[in-house]
This record gives C-alpha cells, sequence and structure tokens, in this order.
C-alpha cells in the first residue's frame, strides 16, 4: 500500500507485456520452464486487486498516486509564490491607494477624465489597423462607464436620504458606508460623526437647561421663604397708625416692591415648572366661551384704570373645548395682564373666539403703548419685554409661561407683530 499506485499499475503492466513477449517465442523448454512464475503471477495480481479494492474503499487512490504527490508539490510552490506577489502588489498598490486618496476630488475627477480620453486615442490607433476593434472597445468602455454611474448613484440615494434624517432631527440615523470606497465613504462616515457629535452636543444642552431650570427653582425657593416674612411684616407695618408721612411712603414703596418680588419668584417658579413638563394636567371639557366671559369680568375694573375699551367677539353657541381649566386661566391672566401693562391707553381691546376645523381660536388684540423693537419669536424668550426702557413691573416672563403652558395642554399660542398692533392666538382643541 506504500508503493504509488500509478507506479504499480506501471509494473503490473511490464510484467505482463514481457510474459506475452516469451510466449510469443514458440519456445517450449522456454515456456515449461516459466511455469514456475505462475505462482507469483498469482501472487502478484491478487495483491493488485486487493490493494486497489482497498484504495478504493479509503477513497485515497488518487491520494496516493505519484501524479498527485507531483501536482502538490507543484500548487505548494505556487502558493508561496502567490503569496510574495500578494504581499509585493498589497505594498504597491496601498501605497498607490493611500497617495490617490490624498488627492483632491476634483484632481482625481480629471485624472479619470485624462485616463478615458488617452485609452479613446489609443483605440482609436488601433482601430486603423483592426476596424472592429473600436466597437469592442466602445461596447465594453459603456458597460463599464454604465455600472460605475448607476452605482454612484446609489451611493448618493443612500447619503441623500441619510442627510434627509439628519436635517429632520434625526440625530440616530446612520449612513450605510457597506460597499462604498475613496470619497464617498470618508463623506458619509464624516456625517455619521456630525450626527453623533449634533447630538452630543443636544444632551449637553439638554443637561445644562437641566441644571439651569433647578437652579432657579432651587434659589427660588430659598427666596419666598425671608420673602414671606417681609411681606408679612410690612402688611403688619401698614395696618399701624404710623402718622409721620415720610415713614408712611417707606413702607408703601417696600410693599409695593416686595410684592413685586414676590410675583417675581412665584413666576420663577412657575417657568422653571412649565418649561420642564413638572406639572399635572388633567384635561376636561371647558367651556370657553364661559371662561372668556369671566376674564372679561375679572379684569374689568383694571382696564378701565388703564384706560382701554374691550370689546369681546364670540358665537352665540357655546364653544367646547378640551383643557385643563386651572392652567387656561393661568394662560388668559398672563395675556390680560400683558395688555393691561403695555397696551395704549385710550385704545380698544378685542377678544375673539371662533372655531377652525377642529380647533378653537381665541385672539388677544391690542395696540402696544411702546415701539415694538423685538422680533414676535424674541417676546417669548424669557425676561424679554416689549419695553427696552424696562419701565413697568413686568418680569418679561408671561408669555414665555403662557406658551409652555398652552403646548402642555396640547394647543400653540403664536404672536404676531405688525407696527403697534399685538396679537396673540391662542390654537387649543375641540371637545369631541
Amino acid at each position: 500500500e506504500y508503493v504509488p499506485y500509478d507506479l504499480l499499475c506501471i509494473g503490473i503492466t511490464l510484467f505482463i507485456a514481457l510474459h506475452d513477449l516469451l510466449f510469443q517465442q514458440g519456445d517450449m523448454e522456454f515456456v515449461i520452464g516459466l511455469s514456475a512464475f505462475v505462482l507469483a503471477d498469482v501472487l502478484i495480481l491478487t495483491v493488485f486487486l486487493c490493494t486497489t479494492a482497498v484504495r478504493l474503499k479509503t477513497r485515497s487512490l488518487l491520494k496516493t498516486t505519484l501524479v498527485w504527490y507531483v501536482l502538490l508539490l507543484v500548487w505548494r510552490i505556487l502558493c508561496w509564490l502567490g503569496r510574495g506577489t500578494r504581499r509585493i502588489c498589497s505594498v504597491t498598490f496601498g501605497a498607490l491607494g493611500v497617495a490617490f486618496g490624498s488627492v483632491p476630488l476634483v484632481w482625481k475627477t480629471a485624472l479619470c477624465v485624462l485616463v478615458i480620453m488617452i485609452a479613446d486615442l489609443v483605440a482609436a490607433l488601433y482601430s486603423m489597423l483592426a476596424p472592429g476593434l473600436i466597437f469592442l472597445y466602445l461596447f465594453v468602455k459603456n458597460i463599464i462607464l454604465g455600472v460605475l454611474i448607476l452605482f454612484c448613484a446609489v451611493i448618493m440615494r443612500r447619503i441623500q436620504a441619510g442627510g434627509e434624517k439628519l436635517a429632520a432631527g434625526d440625530l440616530d440615523a446612520k449612513i450605510d458606508t457597506k460597499y462604498m470606497f475613496g470619497d464617498f465613504r470618508q463623506f458619509s462616515e464624516s456625517m455619521n460623526r456630525i450626527g453623533d457629535g449634533m447630538s452630543a452636543a443636544v444632551d449637553e444642552r439638554m443637561k445644562s437647561e437641566h441644571l439651569r431650570t433647578e437652579l432657579i427653582t432651587n434659589v427660588s425657593h430659598d427666596i419666598k421663604t425671608p420673602l414671606t416674612s417681609i411681606v408679612n411684616y410690612v402688611d403688619l407695618m401698614q395696618k399701624e397708625n404710623v402718622t409721620d408721612e415720610t415713614l408712611a411712603g417707606y413702607i408703601e414703596v417696600l410693599a409695593r416692591q416686595s410684592a413685586r418680588l414676590k410675583k417675581l419668584t412665584e413666576d420663577l417658579v412657575e417657568a422653571s415648572k412649565a418649561a420642564t413638563g413638572n406639572i399635572t394636567v388633567q384635561p376636561e371639557e371647558l367651556d370657553v366661551s364661559l371662561m372668556l366671559t369671566q376674564t372679561a369680568g375679572e379684569y374689568d375694573e383694571k382696564l378701565r384704570t388703564a384706560k382701554l375699551d374691550l370689546i369681546l367677539r364670540q358665537p352665540p353657541e357655546a364653544v367646547h373645548i378640551l383643557a385643563d381649566g386651572r392652567l387656561l386661566w393661568r394662560v388668559f391672566d398672563n395675556l390680560m395682564n400683558n395688555i393691561v401693562k403695555y397696551a395704549m391707553p385710550g385704545t380698544r381691546v378685542y377678544l375673539t373666539l371662533h372655531t377652525e376645523g377642529d380647533e378653537a381660536e381665541i385672539i388677544f388684540r391690542n395696540i402696544a403703548r411702546d415701539e415694538l423693537n423685538v422680533a414676535s419669536e424674541e417676546l417669548f424668550e424669557r425676561f424679554t419685554r416689549g419695553d427696552a426702557s424696562r419701565s413697568t413691573e413686568g418680569s418679561g416672563l408671561g408669555l414665555s409661561i403662557a406658551k409652555s403652558l398652552t403646548e402642555l395642554q396640547g394647543g400653540t399660542l403664536h404672536l404676531t407683530v405688525d407696527g403697534d398692533l399685538f396679537k396673540a392666538a391662542v390654537r387649543l382643541p375641540l371637545s369631541e
């Protein structure tokens, strides 16, 4: 079994040919002399058949041939040469790839166009010798360019889809860079890093906003305790029979400023709660027409003091909305306070209610006393007021609180500034 099978077959064939040659000589004495080798012939043939059967059974017939060993040796030599060739090609083309990758995209494109032009020129020259060659060249070139253009279009569409998701605010969206190459892959990876950076920046800003809101809330709570004592003692001092007019004036100023500070502290706490959504919202069916009538009644005296004429316009039938009555009253209260403070005396104030689709719209409209030198969007920012002189006692938090409370109830608050005309539109969903 250790003899290569092909050598064994060659030996058996030569042995049989030798016997045929001897028998063909016709020398009977020599043939009789060779009869002693008949037993050896049988044994050799038996061994040959047995080893053939064993090798067939173990599926090693081909692997035990001399040809197999020669082919295996040649294969190993080729593999060794191939590994060396791959290393050389890897280093060579790797260096070329790095050098080509550092070239700007415009120059890469120009280089590709130049290569195509040179190839076209060479094909045109060879077509003089073989006219059919130019058609084969154009056919192959168009196929290659078509596949490349289609591949680039697919990649660009993938990049475009990823960019649209990032623009829509989906910072977790990632562009799949599979099968991309060169500048396409670098650009896609850069966009993925932009999304990660923006997400980290948003998280950091949210954390900073949360810490700032928490700080305002904590400081406001800390101020409320001593402020309550000041307000109470000032109230006791006002109840005393103070005959000194100067002292009475001091007490009046102290009472007015302490009340202002108390209102500012309460607004700070409410603004922080409204901005973070840390307020319990209990929506219910409300008659907004009735609430507007009550609001007009509550502010009747303040409006007459401010020399403002209120015009209330609403449908004859009741308009029912889905909102939290306590929070909605706070919204109306802030907007009316804003009107009383900043509306021009001697003008009209309009409160209008109407329905549009599945929403109710309540519009507060007035003429500003001072020039509105800020944009309507800026009026929603905290501590921003329409009067730059800050001569009024407002905190600049009323509109911001009203907007946050309206959004917590599933509605919207929009401001419009047109010259001296100031309009605030509250939209809330109608109840089913």
